[in-house]
């Protein structure tokens, strides 16, 4: 089974440092959704590459694969010239990830040239995969939104498993990790 990953960027959460707490609790999240996942079957996971929840969903593969799970991880950047747009440290983090995949390459492979080709990024990412963990509130606004939608389009003549994780799954998360 194959499962790509999505969500948020960094700065739609308000997180502005890689070291912040939230990003140690977001990772502990991901992480036992993963784990979820690998006792499903899941074997590979996919990402983009892009900042927040998907590096650190990458960061969770890779843990786990140390850890001796029986895991993948495909990194699919939408185009080349892509991760020119990080700041140091997100791109230092990303080569990281690229580093230790499993499966890199690029879907596009030229630079960025219009926005329709994010359309069709998201229609290669979502029939290349059997489902997708989307970290996304519809009530938020975020770029996360328009593969969401492609995925409910898709969904209407496929067969695919979404799960979309909105802030109260993870604040009830974080609620019982306190309550033990």
């Amino acid at each position: 089974m194959r499962i790509l990953i999505s969500g948020y960027r960094p700065y739609e959460l308000g997180i502005f440092k890689s070291d912040q707490d939230e990003v140690k609790v977001l990772k502990a999240f991901i992480r036992s959704k993963l784990l979820e996942y690998i006792d499903e079957g899941a074997e590979w996971f996919i990402i983009q590459g892009n900042t927040g929840i998907e590096l650190y969903a990458s960061e969770e593969i890779i843990a786990l694969k140390e850890d001796n799970y029986d895991v993948k991880l495909g990194v699919l950047m939408p185009f080349y010239q892509f991760e020119e747009r990080f700041n140091e440290n997100d791109q230092a983090i990303l080569q990281s990830v690229l580093a230790k995949s499993d499966f890199k390459d690029y879907i596009y492979k030229k630079p960025y040239s219009n926005p329709g080709m994010f359309k069709h990024i998201n229609r290669f990412l979502i029939s290349n995969t059997d489902g997708a963990i989307i970290v996304f509130d519809e009530e938020a606004d975020s770029k996360v939104r328009f593969l969401y939608n492609q995925i409910l389009e898709f969904l209407e003549e496929n067969p695919y498993n979404i799960e979309r994780i909105q802030f109260d799954e993870i604040n009830s998360y974080i609620d019982s990790r306190f309550d033990n």
